[in-house]
């Protein structure tokens, strides 16, 4: 009892100050987060489903080289699938294969562009954001934050200091767009990685899910991004990015 209390204690705390809790120190509590994730390896899995159907499903080792830039090595991945080449069918297979391409990478860049607020939109999301406790956990937000009727919400753990889930509504050509991701720890002490995100555009139509799971150190290679050369950072291009940091 006393325990849930003191928890209780915290989180009120935390309802009362996070208002005061400038943008700055947020992403500088990001930035020594996404340093300590560079000391480790990874499994991302990304798969694409279309109508309920897996369209698409690449599963790669994600690591960073010396320099930080991340590479993906691809361990397997979807088949293309055989489509006409000639004639009338062959064009229009090709072109809904772009569409449908461009559209998997503009829902990547609205989900980046949350993720990569800028500092002033960040202050003014903490500023305006309504504040909830939710059990040991507190509920932060906002609307209007990238588009007028959108909405994210965030929880984060006050006792432990970590992000546990973001959910965000919004809009791409009018269609509408839900975005939620999910945090954990790689160790009780280590840093706080995106677990899952699940991104549905128009309702179920389009779906792009994405789990990174087996952190382990990173292994020493010594080898910059120019010694690895564009083989490992161009391969996966179809397919957004394992790497995501809120």
């Amino acid at each position: 009892m006393k325990t849930i209390s003191a928890v209780a204690a915290i989180v009120l705390l935390f309802v009362v100050t996070v208002a005061a809790q400038t943008a700055v120190s947020i992403q500088q509590s990001q930035r020594q987060n996404a340093i300590a994730l560079k000391r480790y390896e990874w499994k991302s899995l990304v798969q694409i489903l279309k109508d309920g159907e897996i369209k698409s499903e690449q599963l790669a080792i994600v690591s960073f080289d010396r320099d930080g830039n991340l590479q993906t090595n691809v361990v397997t991945k979807t088949p293309e699938p055989k489509l006409p080449e000639h004639g009338l069918r062959g064009l229009i297979a090709k072109n809904k294969k772009k569409e449908f391409m461009e559209k998997i990478d503009d829902l990547r860049q609205l989900a980046n562009a949350y993720r990569d607020l800028r500092p002033d939109q960040m202050q003014r999301f903490h500023n305006e954001a309504k504040v909830i406790p939710e059990g040991n956990l507190i509920r932060m937000q906002n609307h209007d934050v990238l588009q007028r009727g959108d909405s994210m919400t965030m929880w984060f753990d006050p006792v432990k200091n970590r992000q546990r889930r973001v959910e965000i509504a919004t809009l791409l050509d009018q269609k509408t767009v839900r975005i939620v991701s999910e945090f954990e720890a790689v160790s009780e002490s280590g840093p706080t990685y995106m677990a899952r995100s699940q991104i549905n555009y128009a309702g179920s139509s389009l779906i792009i899910i994405t789990q990174n799971f087996d952190y382990t150190p990173a292994k020493k290679s010594g080898k910059s991004g120019n010694e690895i050369g564009n083989s490992n950072r161009g391969r996966s291009n179809d397919l957004p990015s394992g790497q995501q940091q809120w």
